[in-house]
């Protein structure tokens, strides 16, 4: 019998070893020699390295020989087991040249002892099967496999080899889906947690039932969300995101509750941060980050807080060779190689480990003999100094149906938000707490209302209101807070502005459209006696009508914007809407090319501009297009002082003052190329600047279109439209949580 044997290293650097402690002479020497012989006589191929970090220590256990490319070890419910890739290269197709249609790898499945014995083969052939996870029972490993018409899909086996099956087809099925990836079982074994990619979309995490195979979208994508997994509770789920603009740089770790509708930050550092796990207890997650080009293991609690390093440059540049400069998101292959598991009793991780200039790799354990939750309590916590308005969380507040809400104003106590909505038919004005809690209807006339704002004092809402006889003429009307008294304040004018109230006087700012353009009007409202008397005054021209007007249809690109005039966009938009209720099933050329541009409804026909006052009541913010590009600007409310905000590239709209009067948000538009695909798309997102200096800060990155902002009046949180929630067909009221 050949057995392999390696020089056991035994490296402490907390403690000093019992070969140290001892000082032998040279016959205790001899024994202790012949005993450590016999000791690797028996555990054969087990590589054992003591290391430390603070004032913990743990055992780190080689329990493959390197002898092949092994990574990704999973442990089995019990902890008996584990299962893991094996990656084989397909040296004759590289001697031909055959990448083009054959891969450059095989990846199969095997399983072992969780102490490195008894390997087996679970799966076999020229495929790639890959991100394997047991069944809660432990008696079938879920896993990827492009074993059917090379179309990578959900599929099954049972842990002795028998019952391969393919348990969702949702790539076969339909042209909808380009792949799927890292399925994660449900603690009820009833479902999974996926990753989907849609057809000329990002990743996003989705549910899907394994009994009827239906799937439910749970996060958005925004750039990327990947590696999901539900916690122990089945209450929430972490995963990898990049929804903050950093595809190709870094990704945070995000927490979302199973509704979809509450998203949590956990981290914020601008390095790569991946592949979360759950303790067994629920209490912690893991995840790995390279940090300046080391690669460790970090844990925190659930809620993000006590972030700590648990490994020291435990794989010192070894990991971090292996790290790509950037590997494919779309092909997660490799994205194995810095999975993470945890042993169910909580002592142990498995990972997977290289040594410098070796191909092959060992899978590995990291024993730390003690509840690992509780061994950490003494390592010191990384704090992360986060800077103002920095994104800390989202939330999902009227987004679930068919309909589109926007035009969100918050109340002066900041515990109710009150928008349009048209999901009774006509846009009528509703209100909802910010909790998601207490959705209530304020009015329910034959006419479209619109862009509701509170008055300074709560008691007051002022709306636009229009007939369907004339859609393009909007008036101002204010009613009482609960939806009653309604009255009409403007008459002669075509308002196409959201209504803006002076926080310091009965004074409501608005846009007019004149025959020489859009003009700011201001309207005071005052009774003399019992005689309501409303003064109107001009401050300013806001638009070069001159120059081109891509804010006409701001969701349509700006070589077909050119196209069309206010009234045929809406003509075309009606007629899409149609056809779309009409279940077309073949689309003309034209057709297609007009569903494409207005695919999502905008409601009106021409775009409303948003116009805002800062908390003096002294001056007035705006978009103009004064320079060629559409800028933010400000004016005093007597039409002096016309100052230049903003002046980057792309299109700024809806602007917005902060309750401090410091920062201005609002919607910018740029172009944004992703990082593995040579198609441009466009993007609006929110983003803040100072204003003093300009600087400018995004706030959020997502792949759907992000517009109309508005401050809490506590500044620590931005209410605003989005197409993110349901199948990206409709505009909902988000909100943005701030530091």
């Amino acid at each position: 019998m050949n057995i392999k044997i390696r020089r056991q290293k035994t490296e402490d650097r907390k403690q000093t070893s019992c070969l140290h402690r001892l000082k032998p002479a040279t016959t205790h020497c001899s024994l202790l020699f012949a005993f450590c012989f016999l000791l690797l006589l028996l555990v054969g191929k087990v590589f054992a390295d003591t290391q430390s970090i603070s004032d913990i220590s743990y055992n780190v256990i080689r329990i493959t020989d390197g002898s092949s490319m092994d990574y990704n070890p999973e442990f089995s419910p019990d902890g008996k087991q584990i299962v893991f890739i094996s990656k084989i290269d397909n040296t004759e197709a590289k001697k031909k040249g055959e990448f083009w249609h054959k891969t450059p790898f095989y990846l199969n499945l095997w399983l072992m002892d969780s102490d490195g014995k008894n390997r087996r083969q679970l799966t076999s052939g020229e495929v790639q099967d890959f991100a394997p996870r047991f069944t809660p029972d432990g008696k079938k490993v879920f896993f990827v496999s492009n074993r059917m018409n090379n179309k990578r899909d959900v599929w099954s086996i049972d842990i002795d080899g028998s019952n391969l099956k393919r348990i969702a087809e949702i790539e076969g099925d339909t042209e909808h889906w380009r792949t799927v990836q890292y399925p994660v079982p449900t603690p009820d074994g009833k479902g999974l947690v996926l990753i989907l990619y849609k057809k000329e979309s990002v990743s996003g995490v989705w549910f899907m039932d394994i009994e009827s195979g239906k799937t439910r979208r749970i996060t958005s994508g925004g750039n990327g969300d990947y590696f999901p997994v539900m916690s122990p509770d089945g209450k929430e789920i972490v995963f990898e995101s990049m929804r903050l603009g950093n595809l190709g740089s870094s990704g945070d770790i995000w927490l979302v509750d199973t509704s979809g509708k509450n998203y949590k930050r956990l981290t914020y550092e601008n390095y790569p941060e991946l592949y979360p796990a759950w303790s067994p207890d629920g209490t912690k997650i893991s995840y790995v980050a390279n940090k300046e080009g080391i690669i460790d293991i970090w844990i925190m609690d659930r809620d993000g807080k006590h972030r700590k390093r648990v490994t020291k440059n435990i794989l010192k540049e070894v990991w971090g060779r292996k790290w790509l400069s950037m590997f494919n998101y779309n092909d997660l292959f490799d994205a194995g190689y810095y999975h993470v598991s945890w042993h169910p009793d909580g002592t142990k991780l498995a990972l997977t480990t290289w040594e410098p200039d070796k191909k092959e790799s060992y899978l590995t354990i990291l024993d730390f003999k003690e509840d690992i939750s509780k061994v950490i309590d003494n390592l010191p916590e990384e704090k992360k100094n986060l800077s103002d308005y920095t994104l800390i969380g989202e939330k999902d507040l009227t987004g679930g149906g068919d309909w589109d809400d926007f035009g969100p104003s918050f109340s002066p106590d900041g515990k109710t938000i009150i928008f349009a909505s048209n999901r009774k038919g006509n846009w009528n004005i509703w209100s909802i707490g910010i909790d998601g809690v207490g959705l209530k209807q304020l009015t329910n006339g034959d006419d479209d209302e619109l862009a509701p704002v509170y008055s300074p004092d709560g008691k007051e809402i002022a709306f636009l209101k229009s007939s369907k006889e004339l859609l393009s003429a909007y008036d101002i009307w204010v009613m009482k807070s609960d939806g009653s008294g309604a009255r009409q304040v403007t008459e002669g004018f075509k308002v196409i502005s959201y209504p803006a109230w002076n926080p310091q006087s009965n004074e409501i700012a608005f846009v007019s459209k004149e025959d020489k353009g859009p003009e700011i009007q201001l309207i005071s409202l005052s009774k003399v006696g019992q005689e309501v008397v409303n003064t109107v005054s001009r401050v300013i021209s806001m638009w070069d009508t001159q120059k081109p007007n891509p804010v006409m249809f701001p969701f349509a690109k700006e070589e077909e914007q050119r196209e069309f005039n206010p009234h045929k966009i809406m003509k075309m938009k009606k007629m899409v809407q149609e056809e779309n209720k009409n279940e077309r099933k073949v689309w003309s050329e034209e057709l297609l090319l007009l569903k494409k541009i207005f695919e999502i409804p905008y409601p009106l026909e021409e775009f409303l501009y948003k116009i805002d006052y800062n908390t003096t009541g002294d001056r007035l913010i705006f978009e103009s297009n004064q320079t060629g590009n559409i800028n933010i600007w400000s004016v005093k409310r007597d039409g002096t002082g016309l100052t230049h905000l903003t002046k980057g590239d792309g299109t700024y709209l809806n602007p917005v003052f902060s309750p401090n009067n410091s920062k201005v948000a609002y919607t910018r538009k740029l172009n944004r190329r992703s990082e593995f695909d040579y198609n441009t798309s466009e993007s609006y997102d929110i983003w803040i600047a100072d204003v003093d200096t300009g600087e400018e800060m995004r706030i959020n990155d997502e792949e759907q279109t992000d517009w109309n902002p508005v401050f809490s009046p506590d500044g620590k949180k931005i209410a605003y439209v989005t197409n993110r929630s349901g199948d990206f067909e409709h505009y909902n009221i988000w909100l943005l949580y701030l530091k």
